[in-house]
Parts: structure tokens; sequence; C-alpha cells
């Protein structure tokens, strides 16, 4: 990846050749906004070393090194941290959805299309659009007091329901796209026989719920849900439902349960491409089959360009299980 900065109306210049050891480009399916982390050298001891003050506000482009008319990364400085002994200053960009998450608002939407919903708010909050995918699902609710990004996602999630896809919203450059979440990336295959170095599998029953006993308000039994197939393998692990009249009591006892929870990740040579909330073909002896990008950082150092990826292996939506707002703090 090459890497310019645009700074006091001058014209985008490359800092590629400045990084010093590795830089990273990442993003996840919990997170919102996707990030570029870098260092560079900087000493104003040295006269030959040139002077480039980064400072948090200056815009950072990202380009794949076959593609120089189309950035791949366009974001803001967020973080500048600058270390005189080491002659290093490192940075931490995100990109334009980081806006969307941390801007609030309050809206009632009747009968309003989710993707008219998605372009009303970045035109608010001062996001450019793309490529917003069209549900033609009408949807109603209250936002009070909700992000940008939380009202979409509340917006397609409902629409979700009707539809049956899944939805995610991610920047394209400078501009928002909201894309058919687990959409496979064509002619690309994770194989262990030709690109991929590592792979670890990991699948825990701890917490498995294979069967809900239904109770009435007074707590007699009315009804079980259970998944044989799962009880006959792992024994019997039983949550209790007690009946609710303003809910559907088959879809919420249905929320309790659990199966083996899956995990695994794979280090494969990078593919741009390649990210979270898209989904991969792969070819080894722990994952065969799609699969579906979790989180992914791709790491570059010394021309070389390579990718961690964590898996998951169903087609999760964000709203489905505990996603996180912009708390990035526990990857920087």
């Amino acid at each position: 990846m090459r890497i310019f900065i645009h700074w006091d109306g001058k014209d985008d210049q490359e800092i590629t050749h400045l990084l010093a050891n590795s830089y990273t480009w990442s993003g996840s399916r919990l997170q919102v906004a996707r990030q570029l982390s870098f260092s560079y050298v900087q000493d104003d001891r040295d006269k030959l070393v040139p002077n480039i003050p980064i400072e948090n506000g200056y815009t950072i482009y990202g380009y794949n090194e076959e593609d120089m008319e189309n950035p791949i990364f366009v974001g803001n400085v967020y973080e500048v941290e600058k270390d005189r002994q080491s002659s290093r200053v490192s940075i931490l960009a995100r990109d334009h959805l980081f806006v969307l998450s941390r801007s609030q608002t309050t809206r009632k939407y009747e009968d309003a299309l989710p993707e008219d919903i998605a372009a009303g708010l970045c035109g608010e909050m001062g996001v450019q659009t793309g490529n917003i995918i069209k549900t033609g699902t009408p949807v109603s609710f209250i936002a009070n007091s909700k992000t940008g990004y939380q009202i979409i996602m509340q917006a397609y999630a409902e629409a979700s329901k009707k539809t049956g896809k899944k939805y995610h919203p991610m920047m394209n450059g400078a501009k928002m796209d909201v894309i058919e979440k687990g959409t496979l990336v064509k002619d690309f295959v994770a194989d262990a026989q030709r690109n991929m170095t590592e792979s670890k599998y990991k699948e825990t029953i701890s917490e498995i719920i294979n069967q809900v006993a239904i109770v009435d308000e007074e707590g007699n039994p009315v009804d079980t849900i259970k998944d044989d197939e799962e009880i006959q393998k792992h024994s019997m692990f039983q949550a209790t439902y007690k009946v609710d009249p303003n809910k559907d009591t088959q879809t919420e006892a249905k929320k309790l349960m659990k199966k083996p929870d899956r995990s695994g990740t794979i280090t494969v040579l990078g593919d741009y491409r390649v990210i979270s909330s898209y989904s991969i073909e792969i070819r080894d002896s722990l994952f065969r089959g799609q699969f579906w990008v979790k989180s992914d950082t791709h790491t570059f150092i010394d021309g070389k360009h390579e990718m961690r990826l964590e898996l998951e292996f169903e087609n999760l939506m964000d709203g489905e299980d505990n996603v996180k707002e912009e708390s990035q703090d526990e990857e920087e």
C-alpha cells in the first residue's frame, strides 16, 4: 500500500518511503471504521530527514499499488504520538464511518426506506455516499439520541427481518456504500498449498443451550424447544423461557438456543479485496468451504503484503451479537 497525506492546502505528498517497520490496515465487523496505523521517521536534528508535521485532522490516502486512481482508504488522523528519542511519529487514521459512529441525532421514521435513511443521515453528517443497496422495504421506528451508524444499522436490521438478507455499511474510498453482507470475494481462494501460511481452529461447548423449557406465568411447563442432534452429541443443557403476552413465544425461546462456539484464524498472502463483512473460500485441513471474515489485519513490511483473518462460521449482521461501536482502544 502506498500512503499519501493531504495537509495545509498543499499537493498530496507520498510518505511511503519514510514509514518505519511495518504498517497495518485493518477492520472488523464488531467495530465501525477501518483504520490505518503507521509510524515514520521524524528528527529535526537531522537536516537530511524531511520535515513532515502530520497533525490530527489531516487526510490520509492509501492506494493499491496497481490502482493509483482510486484510493482504498481515505480517512483523517485521530491520534498522533511523537517520540523524540526514537525519532518516530506514530499515526492512527480512521475512515469516515467514524464520523457516523460519533455523531448523534434523534429521528422518527414512518414507512421510510433504509436506503433513504442512510443517504439522509450521510448528508446531515457530511459523509459522501456511493452505492447504497436498495431494499425496497419501508421501516418505521424512533431513534432517540442515536448515532448515525446505529440508526442506519437499525433501519437495515428491520428490513433484514423481511428480506432475509444481511447488510453492512462500509467506506469505499471517500464514499459510503451499503453492501449485502457476506458477499463472496470472487476469484479468491485461501489455499494451504498455495498462499496460506497458518491456520488455527477452536471449538467450545461451555456455553451451549440445546433445549428451552417454556413455562407460563405461574411457572407451569407448556412447551419445549430442543435440538435432538445436539443433545445426543453433547448432552442436554437447558434454559427456561417464561411466556410474555407481548412477545412471540417461539421466536423469543429460540433466541436462547446456543450452538457450540467455533472460531478460527488464518494467515494468507494479502489481497485488498478481502476485508471484514465479505466471505471467502478456504481449502485447508481445518477449514474447507465458505467462511465469513469477522476481522482482518493487513500488514505491509519490506514490500510484502500479508493478512490475518478472523473467521466466522455463519453470516452475522451487526446487532445480532455484541457489537462495539468504535471501542478501538483494545486494538491500538
